[in-house]
C-alpha cells in the first residue's frame, strides 16, 4: 500500500496586517452574511496554520459585522462553546453554524425573515472567499500553506487501492494555487477544467475497478489501477504546467484526485493537496566529449538550490560552462541557490589529444663514418632517432623528406621506443639508413621529419577528420665522396 508524503509548502511571505471590517468586504461580497461566512472559513484556514493572531482578527472582524447586522434595534450573540452566532434585527434571526469554533471547513449562515422565509449562504475554506478574508487579516502564504498541509496531514488511511482519502475539490486546490502561485483567473480557470477532466478519466477507471473486482476479473481490475495511475500522471502533469507538483512521487496522487475504488475504500473522497510548492526547470545540456549531471529538465522548488557537477570523458577536457547564455568558465561543478527563476546550464569541451615530437638525432650505425655536425661523405648512410610523445590520438605517422640528388619520402617505423628509418634493402646488415646517392654535390642538405596523427575527439567534435602534426628538421652536411681518401670538399 502506498504511502502519502507530505511536502512542506514554500511560499513567498506576505504579510498584509489589516483588520476587517465592512467597508473592507462590501466590494466582494453580496450581504453581510456572505462576509461573516468567508470571516468564519478563514478563521478554519487560521485555525489548521497555528496563526491565534489571525483567529482572533478574523473574530473581531466578525463581531464588528455581527452589530452592524443587527442595527441598533436588534441583538447580536455568539455562543462561544458551540462557535455559533445568534443574530435579530425586524428583518428576522440570522444564525450560523460551521466552523467558527474549528469543528467543520464549511460555516452556513441562515435567515429566517420575519414572514417565515428562510436563506441561507455558505462558504468553506480553501476558496477564493475565504482565502481572501485570510489574506486580508494578517494571514500570509507561507500560512496559508502550512494550514493546507496540516488539514492534509489530519486525514486517516482506508481502502485497498492508494491509502489516503480526503474531501476536497477542484475549487480548493486551485484556490490555494492561485494564491501561492500568483495565477490569473484566466489560468485559474484553465487549471480547474484540466483537473477536473482528468478527474473524469479517474472515475472511469474507478468504476472499471469496481466492475472488475465485483466481476471477480483480477486481470481487468489490474488494468484498472493501471488508468488510475495514469490518470494521476495526466493530472501531475496539468501541475507542471503551472510550476507546482501536487504530491511526493510516493503517491498515488494529490490535490483533486479522487477515491481509492476499491470495495473497502471511501470512494467518493479524494487524496487531498500536499504539496502546492512553485517549481522552476532547470535544463542541463552536455556537448560531445562528456556529461553533466544531473542531466536534462530538473524541477526545483521556489528558494531551493540544485548543483550540477561537469565531467570531461576520456581524452577530452572541460572547455567552458555557460549559465543563462553566459560563460561561468571551465568550473567542474555549478550550483544555482535561492532559485526563484528558470535556469540554462550547458557544458563545452574540447579535445585533450597532444602530440609532441623531440629533436632527430642521426647516427651512422656505428660504422664511425658520421662526424660532428652532422658531416658525412656522398655514398654513405645514416640513421635516425626520432622522439614522439602523443595521447589520445590514432594512426601516427612520421615521414621524412629529404632531396640529395631528387626529390624522396621514407616512412619511418616504431622500433625500440622512437622513430627510426625502415630496415633499408641494401644493407647487408639490415641497417636502418638511408643511403646517401654517391653523386650527391658537397653541400648541406635537409631531412624534414612530419609526424602526424589523428585528433578522435576533435574529428567527434567537428564531424570530420582533425589531425594533429608537427615538423622538425635536422641539417646533414656532405663532404666528398666515400670513393675519396680524403674530404677536399671536391665532388
Amino acid at each position: 500500500m502506498k504511502k502519502l508524503k507530505l511536502i512542506s509548502f514554500l511560499g513567498t511571505t506576505i504579510l498584509m496586517i489589516a483588520v476587517l471590517s465592512f467597508s473592507a468586504f462590501a466590494a466582494s461580497s453580496s450581504s453581510i452574511q456572505d462576509q461573516m461566512a468567508a470571516n468564519s472559513s478563514a478563521w478554519w484556514v487560521a485555525y489548521n496554520a497555528g496563526d491565534t493572531a489571525t483567529m482572533n482578527s478574523l473574530h473581531q472582524a466578525n463581531n464588528s459585522l455581527a452589530s452592524q447586522l443587527a442595527g441598533s434595534s436588534g441583538s447580536a450573540s455568539y455562543d462561544s462553546s458551540a462557535g455559533t452566532w445568534t443574530i435579530s434585527n425586524s428583518s428576522g434571526t440570522t444564525t450560523s453554524s460551521g466552523s467558527s469554533n474549528g469543528k467543520t471547513n464549511t460555516a452556513t449562515y441562515s435567515t429566517t425573515s420575519s414572514s417565515g422565509n428562510t436563506s441561507a449562504v455558505s462558504s468553506t475554506s480553501y476558496t477564493d472567499s475565504s482565502i481572501n478574508a485570510y489574506m486580508a487579516s494578517g494571514g500570509t502564504n507561507e500560512g496559508l500553506a502550512s494550514s493546507y498541509n496540516n488539514a492534509a496531514s489530519a486525514v486517516t488511511e482506508s481502502g485497498e487501492y492508494g491509502d489516503t482519502n480526503a474531501t476536497t475539490s477542484a475549487e480548493n486546490e486551485v484556490a490555494v494555487a492561485k494564491q501561492l502561485l500568483g495565477l490569473t483567473d484566466a489560468q485559474a480557470s484553465a487549471l480547474k477544467a484540466d483537473l477536473e477532466a482528468a478527474k473524469a478519466e479517474y472515475d472511469a477507471a474507478q468504476r472499471m475497478y469496481n466492475e472488475s473486482i465485483a466481476s471477480g476479473d483480477t486481470a481487468a481490475a489490474e488494468a484498472a489501477k493501471t488508468a488510475m495511475s495514469a490518470a494521476h500522471d495526466d493530472a501531475q502533469a496539468v501541475r507542471a504546467t503551472y510550476n507546482y507538483s501536487g504530491d511526493s512521487s510516493t503517491a498515488e496522487d494529490g490535490g483533486y484526485y479522487y477515491g481509492d475504488g476499491s470495495s473497502g475504500g471511501d470512494s467518493s473522497g479524494g487524496y487531498f493537496t500536499v504539496d502546492i510548492t512553485q517549481t522552476y526547470t532547470i535544463s542541463a545540456s552536455a556537448g560531445t566529449g562528456g556529461s553533466i549531471s544531473p542531466p536534462g529538465s530538473q524541477s526545483v522548488a521556489k528558494g531551493g538550490s540544485k548543483v550540477f557537477a561537469i565531467t570531461p570523458d576520456s581524452g577530452y577536457r572541460l572547455a567552458d560552462v555557460k549559465v543563462d547564455g553566459a560563460s561561468v568558465g571551465a568550473v567542474s561543478s555549478y550550483t544555482f541557490s535561492n532559485i526563484t527563476s528558470a535556469h540554462t546550464i550547458s557544458a563545452e569541451f574540447a579535445s585533450s589529444a597532444s602530440l609532441s615530437a623531440g629533436t632527430p638525432t642521426l647516427g651512422d650505425g656505428g660504422s664511425g663514418t658520421l662526424k660532428s655536425g652532422n658531416a658525412t661523405r656522398s655514398g654513405y648512410g645514416i640513421t635516425v632517432s626520432l622522439p614522439v610523445t602523443a595521447e589520445h590520438v590514432e594512426d601516427v605517422t612520421v615521414t621524412a623528406s629529404y632531396n640529395f640528388t631528387g626529390t624522396k619520402t621514407v616512412s619511418l617505423q616504431n622500433a625500440g621506443g622512437t622513430w627510426q628509418f625502415p630496415v633499408n634493402s641494401d644493407s647487408v646488415t639490415g641497417a636502418r639508413k638511408i643511403y646517401i646517392p654517391v653523386e650527391t654535390s658537397d653541400g648541406t642538405y635537409t631531412v624534414s621529419f612530419t609526424v602526424r596523427a589523428l585528433d578522435p575527439q576533435a574529428t567527434a567534435l567537428t564531424g570530420s577528420n582533425v589531425y594533429l602534426t608537427q615538423t622538425r628538421t635536422v641539417a646533414v652536411t656532405i663532404e666528398g665522396s666515400m670513393y675519396q681518401d680524403d674530404a677536399t670538399g671536391d665532388s
